[in-house]
């Protein structure tokens, strides 16, 4: 693994795993010339499917995701473990 992608991993756990959304969007900021969603149902159900699909995360944690996706009816992307 590159320098860079080892640095945007660890960046991107580090603020997914804090589920702060400062942090979060500081992150994306840093690496994507894209906007994140300002509504904050579409923003949270972004951020829980992509934890839902990391699976170097604990699996509690994206458990605790799929639930929150699943209480608002959104879909996830883990790979049937969840």
């Amino acid at each position: 693994m590159s320098d860079e992608l080892a640095t945007f991993t660890r960046e991107r756990n580090e603020a997914l795993l804090s589920l702060d959304e400062a942090k979060i969007r500081a992150h994306h900021a840093k690496w994507s010339p894209m906007p994140l969603p300002t509504d904050p149902h579409v923003f949270w159900g972004a951020i829980h499917k992509a934890i839902t699909g990391i699976k170097t995360f604990p699996i509690e944690f994206r458990r605790s995701s799929k639930a929150w996706l699943d209480q608002r009816g959104l879909g996830n992307y883990g790979d049937g473990e969840l």
